[in-house]
């Protein structure tokens, strides 16, 4: 070839190099996740138009009605109701709702009487008398009360014992057998596996971390429950032989004996009748028609019709205050902020269902009673046993400048202990059930420790450090004595600021205060005796304190505002991917218009079907909406794509 020739030519191009192409991995991870999500959406529509045509009616309560008294599980001082309860037709209540139920059926022509139906309930004693308190207020309208119970154990029976009559089918049993306080200690085990905990706490009876550091309860911790146990069990006994007429040794000794029969019970005079719960609904029926004219009593059976409503129906009819003059004056409101639950510094993740106070609504909620003008009185109904010194101190900082204000009342639930009873110290007035556990003045710290677990399996560990200080509380290297008198004198010292704070609102010394801290839980009824609370009474003492602090008589009713307040439940679901927090009702209005057009129907058809979904499917949808949440925040999760319940 010619040197023309090669001139000529065109130039060689450049090597080519492919780009690496980008990872596309989260591509089937939002397929998955959307198909699953798509499914039960059309699953939810397929059912929706079928049944569009229901329209949902409101709850009137009929005349001849019987209030339906069935608690199950425990009775929250303010509803839980999940983001997605919205859609759920049946309405929970709260254990305010349902003394307020009882109060108004007193006096409601349309109640004739209560039925209490047993079953497993785990309410408190402060709750459970506060109730019971209730329902012989209730008998003095001469309406009759009968309770039924198929199985049950104490605080069933506690409530049972409020009734007129007591029944139990023949096959039924009843768990009376005294009261106990068990816990699991992992000392051994943690041993077994090498991983030591350093445990302090201040003092003697703060024995949160008893279970950590040690085998069995502690003589200081055996003494403080035992001496709560003989107080349950007094008031328990108490309650029998006063309702039952039976002598005191007699309900010792059968309660010492244990579980038992109901044809056992019915000899020894704890029930009265060992019938079906049909048959009982049937005397309930003759009960009502007893008392009215020779044309209803001679009515047929078919003919006497009566209605059982529940609790959670009642409250959505509940009668009118006739005599509107027992209605005090608008401009005069008492605020009730409920503090329930553990007290923690960031809010509930998306998947608990557990009651938590945080910092940031409660002090929200604090000031909003604060600024409003309307509100005289703030009362902070307290159920917590305590939990972060963070959150504990925020909201103790933001009660105390409020009372500069306004008064602030602590009305105490079933427990108020530790951080519990850290934000009830700077209220004007505490008010605790004699029944309340409070108290546990005291701080404890439980830091693990896996040097040897490290070693046993093997494992090496080198550190490079600015300094001797850098590792210490590391959990890899073990801890020197230093280290652990430096924890000690960071934990005392918030002990002291606790027992200081205390001693000023209770205008007492610190060691006054000591004596009766070091970490020990009282009964409300001890807490009195020794100056930590002011009053011995319930939700409706608080109340009647209020009234009086306002210059309104007990016998008129005044209006209250609860906080947190309420937010409906699409708020919630929508607050879970950051629209509508602050009641944007554009947003959930236009919301509620996109689902209406999607599945062709209306929300309270919607909502209708969704009541009638298989828990398995709801949890389904809170779990998926979890994900989509979750991962505004981490873009890697280690989560699977369903939830997976094994039953």
């Amino acid at each position: 070839m010619s040197n023309a020739q090669q001139t000529n030519m065109p130039p060689v191009p450049p090597p080519y190099y492919m780009q690496p192409r980008k990872s596309r991995w989260w591509i089937p991870v939002v397929i998955i996740v959307g198909i699953f999500a798509s499914i039960i959406i059309f699953f939810i529509v397929g059912i929706a138009m079928v049944t569009s045509s229901f329209e949902k009616e409101p709850y009137q309560v009929k005349k001849n009605s019987v209030l339906y008294l069935n608690i199950v599980g425990n009775l929250e001082e303010r509803s839980n109701d999940s983001p997605f309860s919205f859609l759920n037709q049946q309405k929970n209540f709260t254990h305010s709702e349902l003394l307020t139920a009882i109060k108004r059926a007193k006096g409601d022509d349309r109640i004739k009487g209560i039925f209490i139906k047993g079953g497993f309930n785990s309410l408190g004693f402060a709750k459970a008398e506060e109730i019971r308190d209730a329902i012989e207020d209730f008998k003095k309208s001469g309406k009759f009360v009968y309770a039924y119970m198929d199985w049950g154990k104490e605080s069933d029976y506690y409530l049972a014992l409020t009734a007129d009559k007591i029944f139990m089918p023949r096959e039924g049993m009843m768990e009376l057998n005294g009261f106990a306080v068990t816990s699991l200690f992992y000392k051994d085990m943690f041993d077994k596996v090498g991983i030591d905990f350093f445990v302090l706490g201040f003092e003697d009876f703060k024995s949160a971390s008893e279970p950590y550091g040690r085998t069995k309860f502690s003589d200081s911790a055996r003494y403080q429950y035992q001496v709560l146990l003989n107080q349950r069990l007094n008031h328990f006994v108490d309650a029998i032989v006063k309702t039952r007429g039976l002598d005191r040794k007699t309900v010792t000794d059968a309660l010492n004996r244990g579980i038992y029969s109901a044809d056992t019970l019915l000899a020894l005079g704890f029930v009265d009748s060992l019938i079906f719960e049909e048959d009982v609904k049937n005397l309930i029926r003759e009960k009502i028609y007893a008392g009215k004219e020779n044309s209803d009593k001679n009515k047929k059976k078919s003919e006497k019709k009566y209605s059982m409503v529940s609790v959670g129906k009642y409250i959505q009819d509940l009668p009118e205050i006739k005599n509107k003059k027992l209605i005090a004056d608008k401009d005069k409101q008492i605020a009730i902020i409920y503090a329930s639950g553990p007290l923690v510094e960031s809010l509930p993740g998306q998947y608990s269902d557990e009651l938590q106070i945080t910092a940031k609504e409660f002090i929200a909620s604090l000031k909003k009673a604060r600024e409003d003008d309307k509100i005289k009185v703030i009362i902070i109904r307290i159920d917590s046993p305590g939990g972060s010194v963070m959150a504990s101190d925020a909201i103790y900082e933001e009660i105390k400048k409020t009372t500069k204000v306004k008064p602030v009342y602590a009305s105490m639930s079933d427990v108020a202990a530790s951080g519990g009873y850290y934000i009830a110290s700077p209220c004007d007035t505490i008010i605790a059930h004699p029944s309340t556990i409070t108290g546990s003045i005291g701080v404890v710290m439980a830091i693990p420790n896996f040097y040897k677990l490290v070693n046993n399996v093997y494992l090496r560990v080198d550190t490079i450090s600015t300094g001797p200080a850098a590792t210490q509380l590391s959990g890899l290297i073990p801890m020197k004595d230093s280290d652990k008198e430096k924890v000690r004198i960071l934990a005392k010292s918030v002990y002291d600021r606790f027992i200081n704070k205390v001693a000023l609102h209770r205008h007492k010394t610190y060691d006054q205060i000591r004596a009766i801290a070091k970490g020990r839980v009282w009964t409300g009824e001890n807490a009195l005796n020794i100056g930590l609370i002011d009053v011995l009474g319930g939700y409706d003492t608080a109340i009647s304190l209020a009234k009086k602090r306002m210059g309104i008589p007990d016998s008129m009713k005044v209006y209250i505002k609860e906080y947190p307040e309420k937010k409906d439940e699409l708020s919630q679901f929508l607050q879970m991917f950051g629209l509508g927090d602050n009641g944007d009702d554009e947003v959930k209005s236009g919301i509620s218009q996109i689902i209406a057009k999607l599945i062709g129907v209306k929300l309270e058809d919607f909502s209708m079907v969704y009541a009638n979904l298989p828990e398995s499917v709801k949890k389904q949808l809170l779990y998926v909406a979890g994900i989509m949440k979750q991962s505004e925040k981490e873009k890697v999760l280690m989560t699977l794509p369903e939830k997976v319940v094994i039953e």
